[in-house]
């Protein structure tokens, strides 16, 4: 359904004609800036009880079918809406659809619905889940389980407790994968993690024993579960992004696009927290790529860091690889056995973010960001859209996700098999 409104802006009186394609959601937040002023106007509309307005008012329109004098927005929850006149006809959803088709369409649907439905009304009994996790509070994690979520912990055991924990995150935060993506992470590690157990044991348990001794493996899974309700919690800008998953034209050209509910200054922190985590989780990559190559996860490729001017920068363990400056961890893992996603994280939009060196415009929705280091200068600048940020986003929170994958495999493979071994060996059976 779509509803055609005009309103009129509290600092310039300027009027926007709005159409706007609703939603399954009974609130409805949208937001954009005025054309004239730049002043935000926001709208919250309910299927119930009908709206309120802040920035603006609404009017009657002039006219309608909507002029081409009167400035003009598309506003979509559910899809990515363009620049541009009114056109009759041509609502958010009628292009959605010439631009991916029936099929995608459905399954587009069908992500939004259960994220309306299941994931977003659990977002608060989810966060509490996780941190119960976090602080090793078993009675009320295993009670949460059950009563919020339909899922029993077996045991008392730690794989218990893990495999519980990981079916409900992946229940709830299944509107944000990519189609088989996890399921693709998870069995391809746990083949590399079976091809080290069963052809480098020692050097592994050594691994092994180092990423648990010092904290780092939980420390990391922490960090990645901290991270979670965050997503669900962006999940009004991430609703058009999620539609990008199926819209090639956007991949190869990407094309203005606005998002109808936005506030870059909310989410540029949450970016680069996340891409801080991946920067800690290739320290994992790289200790097992070192396994594979060199069957000691200390031991880098010789003379990898090596410069032109003979400097050698190559890391003498794992330890000192974990502060390399995230921009050149990949440069030290010789052939990765993981291979990174596309725009899974962008180290020098990272950069500008962790160093205020970032302008948005409101109006248009595009960031210009300095990602060099320029003194007092700030000339070279790049940009991007707010819909590109949030796909980067994205799609960085789904690296995490692929490696927190990884850690989830490692930790199983500290349950059932050195645990198992150990406690064996204690009891004096083979």
């Amino acid at each position: 359904m779509n509803i055609n409104i005009t309103v009129e802006c509290e600092t310039c009186e300027e009027k926007t004609n709005c159409r706007i394609g609703m939603s399954n959601r009974e609130e409805q937040p949208f937001r954009f800036c005025c054309h004239s002023c730049g002043s935000p106007i926001d709208m919250i509309l309910r299927n119930s009880t009908g709206g309120e307005f802040h920035g603006a008012k609404q009017i009657q329109p002039d006219l309608y079918p909507f002029d081409d004098k009167t400035n003009f927005v598309d506003l979509s929850l559910d899809f990515p809406v363009a620049f541009g006149k009114y056109v009759m006809g041509k609502t958010p959803f009628m292009e959605a659809y010439r631009r991916i088709g029936y099929e995608a369409i459905r399954l587009h649907g069908s992500r939004l619905a259960y994220l309306t439905e299941e994931s977003a009304p659990k977002h608060r009994v989810f966060a509490l889940l996780l941190k119960l996790f976090r602080n090793e509070k078993w009675a009320p994690f295993k009670t949460s389980c059950k009563r919020n979520f339909d899922v029993e912990v077996k045991s008392d055991k730690p794989q218990d407790r893990a495999a519980a924990l990981y079916r409900i995150i992946a229940n709830v935060m299944m509107p944000f994968a990519f189609p088989y993506q996890d399921e693709e992470a998870s069995d391809y590690n746990a083949r590399i993690m079976k091809e080290l157990s069963d052809n480098h044991p020692g050097p592994l348990r050594a691994f092994m024993a180092e990423i648990m001794g010092n904290g780092f493996l939980k420390n990391l899974q922490n960090a990645c579960l901290e991270i979670y309700p965050k997503i669900l919690e962006a999940e009004l800008p991430l609703r058009p992004v999620l539609f990008l998953d199926f819209d090639q034209e956007f991949a190869n050209n990407p094309i203005p696009l606005r998002i109808s509910n936005e506030a870059f200054e909310s989410y540029k922190d949450l970016y680069k927290d996340i891409s801080e985590i991946v920067s800690r989780q290739l320290v994992l990559v790289a200790g097992i790529n070192n396994l594979l190559k060199r069957y000691d996860h200390n031991a880098f490729k010789p003379s990898i860091g090596m410069t032109k001017g003979g400097k050698d920068y190559t890391p003498k363990s794992l330890h000192d690889f974990a502060d390399v400056a995230f921009g050149k961890k990949l440069d030290f893992i010789d052939g990765s056995w993981f291979e990174m996603l596309e725009d899974g994280a962008d180290n020098q939009l990272r950069n500008a973010i962790a160093h205020v060196k970032t302008d948005y415009d409101e109006v248009n929705q595009v960031i210009t960001y300095y990602p060099r280091l320029e003194g007092m200068n700030q000339a070279k600048a790049e940009q991007i859209t707010f819909i590109q940020f949030m796909k980067r986003l994205l799609q960085t929170y789904r690296e995490m996700r692929r490696l927190n994958h990884l850690i989830k495999g490692l930790f199983y493979l500290q349950y059932l098999v050195i645990d198992r071994d150990k406690a064996c060996a204690a009891a004096g059976k083979p």
